[in-house]
């Protein structure tokens, strides 16, 4: 491999580096810093701001190190008079109209081009004009705010719309002076990725609407944390102020979840941390909901779980936005103390057979793939599921495997979908041929013969080369789920050994939640316990009369009038969370108040196993505390206290108990993650990074 590097001289130090990679990351590589505006490396080049002129011994003029590939024996100066000189002029127009207003701008502090400026700028202006004004700041979208006067064109934002998105809101307007960046007329900026623009921003132009003059860069605390909008697991840095507020959340690159991108529902909402919340107990009086110390909202809500457990009338909703930590405690206080087999993390309908989606995939002989699959497949099969609303940034990754890959895509579902513009082949199903469906395109694959219209599809997947299928969430909730299974064996076998699947959970714990056993179990007494939905439809009945609910999320996909019912009916009801919910209107016998991801430290495992963790980034509100720590005074006050007494004990034992978890640690997780080991033999080709 060594005999195919190119060698190159910059600034005196020796590089070897792959034939293809441009000057600047050949600088970067070898510690030289190259100052840029317009590069970066997801986008491809431009060479617009000309920040980046190095000189090359034999080249007539300064050339663009972002646009210009190495080349054997090349010679290059990144820091001589002639490179100074010139960007101290690039430095020079690009401030000719910009404000300067640094004391006011959300990017003081943190902006490249203060930085270059002081580094390489000019120490004063020549400039004597006056400047050229816009309306500031100018709203182009729900999130996004654009001070078209700091605009150095640099394109990154529009460039970011075209190439990754591919939602192309953004474009640049007039000529000359007079250029600017902009929506197309009458079209507002409401891509699910338009807060990626402010990351790539180089200055102060695009601002987040919910973040502007949210204070300045030392005052802000970075954390590194993950995304719980959805299972994807996106790494994210929760910026705080004091300690006590969450101000922005900002991506963190993890090659194996996220490619670096979030999406706007994610970064953008976090509204719920700051609040709204639910900041000390309460316990029910006469009607009504009063303040109560711990020890007697602790006292009330033992009472009611150790009564109605007895009398084996008692259901548990755990939310699937919990820690793992705190899911393994509730399932244990559920299992060991309580006894109750009527425990679950959703009160959507779920097929038995597909409780467990991954599990529901292996039986039917596919490989347990990871989100890193997706890059190197050569076709990529989606099957129920609707990325670009169920996992954004996933989405990404797959139109990234189709435009810059050369990947091939078929999409098969009840309707078109945003990324079937993307997909040689759309394959639609009618509602309840979904099994049919599957079953037609492994015919397809496996024999011409029998292709039944899908000839091309057929031809399509029986070519060589990595195929992943992501199996979406949905196909769990058809009726005929145990027929999906059938046809999703008869796909594996057509597609051949070693397809990945990576099935496409809900929210961001859901696949710990099903890790841990946070769904309806079998009891050698009352038999198999409830599902969610069948609770509620107990609880209608009469035959469920309390609930202890944590959290909203396991009701917000049940029907609102089952719901409802089934609340008028309970006897009692105890919740916990960081928010009573706006639609719960009977008043809970006891409200324990949990705290949010960013006020705690703990771990999500995300939908194809990788098990991540979160760190505290602000104190708790008012008086909510995480929420294994609640269960364990559950535990004390039911008389079984429990051992682990820290998060760390609880991850430990946690892993202990779990075989998917075994051998995995706290300090080992880093920032990161780690895959468990149910799916550490899917990653193994990528190692996970500690």
């Amino acid at each position: 491999m060594s005999e195919e590097l190119v060698t190159l001289t910059i600034d005196g130090v020796t590089v070897r580096t792959a034939p293809g990679t441009l000057l600047v990351e050949a600088a970067a590589q070898a510690g030289i810093l190259i100052p840029v505006y317009c590069y970066h490396p997801k986008l491809a080049p431009v060479g617009a701001c000309r920040m980046c002129l190095v000189e090359v011994e034999g080249a007539p003029k300064l050339i663009a190190s972002c646009t210009t590939p190495v080349r054997e024996g090349m010679v290059v100066y990144t820091d001589n008079q002639r490179v100074r000189k010139a960007r101290e002029g690039i430095l020079e127009f690009l401030l000719v109209h910009h404000p300067l207003d640094c004391p006011v701008c959300d990017k003081g502090g943190e902006c490249p081009l203060q930085d270059f400026t002081y580094q390489f700028g000019p120490s004063r202006s020549r400039f004597r004009y006056p400047k050229r004004h816009w309306d500031k700041p100018l709203q182009i979208g729900p999130n996004i705010l654009l001070d078209r006067e700091r605009c150095i064109m640099c394109f990154r934002c529009v460039r970011f719309c075209e190439e990754i998105s591919h939602h192309r809101q953004l474009g640049v307007f007039q000529r000359g002076n007079n250029q600017e960046i902009g929506t197309f007329p009458g079209q507002p900026f409401d891509s699910r990725f338009a807060g990626n623009t402010i990351e790539l921003c180089p200055v102060g132009a695009l601002t987040g609407a919910p973040t502007r003059f949210f204070g300045r860069t030392w005052e802000i605390g970075h954390t590194p944390s993950v995304c719980t909008g959805c299972s994807t697991g996106c790494n994210i840095r929760v910026d705080s102020r004091h300690g006590s507020e969450v101000v922005r959340l900002w991506s963190r690159e993890n090659p194996a979840t996220d490619d670096g991108w979030l999406c706007d529902p994610g970064r953008f909402g976090y509204g719920f941390v700051n609040d709204g919340r639910l900041e000390e107990p309460l316990v029910e009086s006469d009607g009504q909901c009063v303040p109560a110390t711990w020890q007697q909202a602790i006292a009330r809500a033992g009472a009611v779980l150790e009564q109605h457990a007895k009398a084996g009338t008692l259901g548990i909703l755990t939310s699937p936005r919990m820690t793992s930590e705190e899911l393994f405690s509730v399932s244990k206080l559920a299992r060991t103390v309580l006894k109750v087999p009527h425990l679950d993390h959703t009160a959507r309908y779920v097929h038995p057979a597909a409780v467990d989606l991954r599990a529901f995939a292996a039986s039917a002989g596919f490989t347990p793939g990871t989100l890193r699959d997706i890059q190197d497949a050569r076709q990529i099969i989606t099957i129920g599921v609707d990325l670009s609303r169920e996992q954004p940034v996933t989405d990404l990754r797959v139109k990234k495997a189709v435009t810059q890959k050369g990947a091939e895509l078929v999409v098969v579902d009840a309707e078109e979908l945003e990324l079937s513009a993307f997909a040689r082949h759309t394959v639609l199903w009618q509602p309840g041929d979904e099994a049919a469906t599957v079953m037609s395109l492994a015919n397809a694959v496996a024999s011409p013969s029998e292709a039944n219209g899908m000839q091309a599809v057929g031809e399509l997947l029986r070519q060589e080369g990595p195929k992943v299928v992501l199996l979406g969430w949905r196909v769990g909730e058809s009726p005929d789920a145990e027929r999906i299974g059938e046809s999703l064996a008869a796909l594996a076998q057509a597609l051949g050994p070693g397809t990945r699947c990576v099935t496409i959970l809900r929210h961001c714990n859901s696949r710990g939640a099903l890790d841990l056993g946070v769904h309806p179990a079998e009891d050698p007494v009352s038999g198999r316990g409830m599902s969610g939905e069948e609770m509620l439809r107990a609880a209608c009945e009469g035959r469920i009369r309390a609930l202890w609910l944590l959290g909203e999320e396991p009701l917000q996909d049940a029907d609102p009038d089952l719901v409802r019912r089934a609340m008028e009916n309970l006897e009692a009801l105890v919740f916990q969370g960081w928010s009573l919910p706006s639609w719960l209107e009977r008043v809970p016998d006891a409200a324990l108040p949990s705290t949010t991801f960013a006020e705690m430290d703990g771990t999500f495992t995300n939908t194809h196993g990788r098990v991540q963790r979160i760190f505290r980034a602000i104190r708790p509100k008012g008086k909510s505390r995480p929420g294994w720590e609640i269960v364990n005074d559950l535990a004390q006050a039911l008389g079984h206290p429990f051992d682990s007494r820290t998060v760390e004990a609880v991850f430990e034992e946690m892993c202990a108990a779990t075989p998917a978890y075994r051998g995995l640690s706290w300090n080992s997780l880093g920032v990161a993650g780690r895959e468990s080991q149910a799916d550490s033999a899917a990653a193994a080709p990528a190692a996970a990074q500690g």
